[in-house]
């Protein structure tokens, strides 16, 4: 009896058929937790990319309202709310978030925007996590650099009626971001150079052109070395001028911060003539650049080019192709256009262009002339053209997500 059961527990010490299966089950077990707290990751992970999108959607809504300067601190504040709530409708959250905290600061020109995104667990709650919390922060700043802003505004035969009228109301508004009635605390200056068949350069004709006659104050482009460059208007490097041209009747803006005048000239605005297109170019260019320094008004003379704090930029509108040119070795007013263009961005000027319902040939041109494919607008009605410069306005004042 006793070595029968001796045999009996040898062989039960020896029998390992069920162990098999207890490890497989604990290791079922140990894999099953991991993918679930990995899938409660995951929603975590989407969770909070969700709520960062649609935080930093709200708080670039309320920066571009702070900027525009026409709503209060509280309805800057139910816009950003306004704003998330609708982002986060479209994105089906698997949580929730608490109500935004929206800080207006109008002195330092940001916008803070907080919430906590809220999860509730899964498989994670078999470890006693049962709740995860993520804090969501987005900041917009304005850039306080100064901006130089020459404009140049096409006032030719085709844009007369409504055109015109629509123009005059984008860039008129576009001045009242720019030059706030509520102040800025960065220094802001503007330059207009209306064009048609050629510019009128006013009382700084006999300054920068030699030609025909001194009464005559329409100029046009130089020849020479320095034809495409932005070198000050002496001896061979000054502009051209003939007795058969013709101009706009409002003259040329050098940089100015009154907001006033700014506006009054573009109301005086009239349309007749052919496109040179290449001249407002350059003159908004001109104004702008310190080689010219010497040509206008203390107060209207630019800052130095590459400074730390002044941005310098350029916009382009036309409605029509670019057909008047006088120094045919320059080549035509497109090509002209085309050299313009990048000898001052070759400077770090950033240029803006805006076609206004033009034709395929004038919208190429303006696509290479601008800094790139986010600084170029094709506009069909005066909706879009006024959107157009308001996107402008907004770009110049360098709204950015800081956080």
């Amino acid at each position: 009896m006793f070595k029968r059961i001796v045999y009996c527990s040898s062989q039960f010490k020896d029998d390992t058929k069920g162990v098999v299966a207890i490890q497989f089950s604990l290791a079922l077990i140990v894999i099953t937790l991991i993918i679930g707290i990995s899938i409660d990751f995951g929603r975590m992970i989407k969770l909070k990319g969700q709520l960062v999108h649609a935080v930093d959607s709200a708080a670039l809504a309320a920066g571009s309202a702070l900027m525009d300067q026409r709503l209060t601190d509280q309805e800057i504040e139910r816009l950003a709310e306004k704003y998330l709530s609708a982002n986060v409708e479209t994105e089906f959250l698997d949580g929730t978030y608490t109500p935004p905290e929206v800080s207006v600061n109008r002195v330092e020109r940001r916008i803070l925007i907080k919430t906590v995104g809220k999860l509730d667990t899964s498989f994670a709650g078999l470890m006693g996590i049962h709740k995860v919390n993520m804090p969501i922060v987005s900041e917009t700043r304005f850039d306080q650099r100064d901006i130089e802003l020459g404009i140049a505004l096409d006032v030719t035969g085709s844009m007369y009626g409504s055109k015109l009228a629509a123009l005059k109301s984008a860039a008129n508004n576009l001045i009242d971001v720019l030059l706030s009635d509520s102040g800025q605390t960065n220094k802001v200056r503007i330059a207009l150079a209306p064009y048609a068949a050629s510019v009128n350069a006013g009382n700084f004709a006999n300054t920068v052109a030699s030609g025909w006659t001194r009464r005559h104050t329409c100029v046009h482009e130089r020849a020479g070395a320095n034809r495409f460059t932005d070198a000050e208007p002496r001896g061979p490097d000054k502009l051209g001028r003939r007795w058969y041209m013709s101009c706009p009747s409002v003259t040329v803006e050098p940089l100015s911060s009154n907001k006033n005048r700014m506006k009054s000239a573009i109301n005086r605005y009239r349309a007749s003539g052919a496109t040179a297109g290449h001249l407002g170019l350059a003159w908004a260019w001109y104004m702008i650049s310190p080689e010219w320094a010497s040509v206008f008004p203390p107060d209207a003379r630019p800052a130095a080019y590459n400074g730390a704090n002044t941005m310098k930029a350029v916009v382009l509108m036309t409605d029509g192709v670019f057909n008047t040119r006088y120094e045919r070795r320059n080549g035509d007013s497109s090509s002209q256009a085309r050299s313009l263009c990048e000898k001052m961005k070759a400077k770090g000027v950033i240029v803006y262009s805006v076609a206004f319902r033009a034709p395929r040939s004038a919208q190429s041109l303006l696509r290479e002339c601008s800094s790139g494919s986010n600084y170029y607008y094709t506009t069909n009605n005066s909706h879009e053209l006024e959107e157009a410069f308001q996107k402008i306005a907004k770009r110049l004042n360098s709204l950015r997500l800081s956080k």
